[in-house]
């Protein structure tokens, strides 16, 4: 009797255990890393669309989403997405500069979101064949992510390693 109510006991403790290691999920502010983003990495004259906003042109509508993410045949489903910030610099045609964040729906399938970002980066990558003075390091060496119900995605000069890692550490 002894040994099985001391085994009850040690199991409930277990359990208490695990479960009070169990972390809360991460929630990140998105407007508040992407101004994190644009101000550690100064930019500048880019476009940030909100998917908080109500005002056109500040928001990614049907068509921006459809030029910037797919072709006349397919885009991506930002019904799956629950909010999103994205910042599209497009001022400097030899020098591209964006990221994007995006909070998953539960249950959405990120890695054909991510494909879509990865298709806009390489055709970007592929268009600047026929521009040799454009810099495409940033393309490159572009970051995709997809971390607990939220997708990320870097294209920015000399930044994407970091911006990936600062994203990541909310994580651990």
């Amino acid at each position: 009797m002894k040994k099985t109510f001391s085994a009850v006991l040690a199991m409930l403790l277990l359990v208490a255990c695990l479960s009070s290691c169990q972390k809360d999920p991460v929630v990140l502010d998105l407007q508040a890393e992407a101004n994190s983003i644009l101000s550690t990495y100064q930019l500048e004259g880019g476009n940030l669309y909100t998917s908080t906003s109500t005002v056109l042109g500040e928001y990614l509508d049907e068509d921006l989403i459809r030029s910037y993410y797919g072709d006349l045949t397919s885009m991506p489903d930002f019904g799956s997405v629950e909010s999103y910030v994205v910042y599209i610099d497009e001022s400097k045609p030899i020098l591209p500069c964006e990221f994007g964040l995006f909070k998953m729906k539960e249950g959405a399938d990120a890695q054909a979101f991510i494909a879509y970002l990865q298709a806009r980066i390489d055709l970007k990558i592929q268009n600047a064949k026929a521009y040799p003075s454009m810099d495409t390091s940033m393309l490159v060496s572009a970051k995709f992510v997809e971390k607990d119900g939220y997708v990320w995605y870097c294209a920015v000069k000399d930044a994407n390693d970091q911006i990936n890692s600062a994203l990541e550490a909310k994580f651990n």
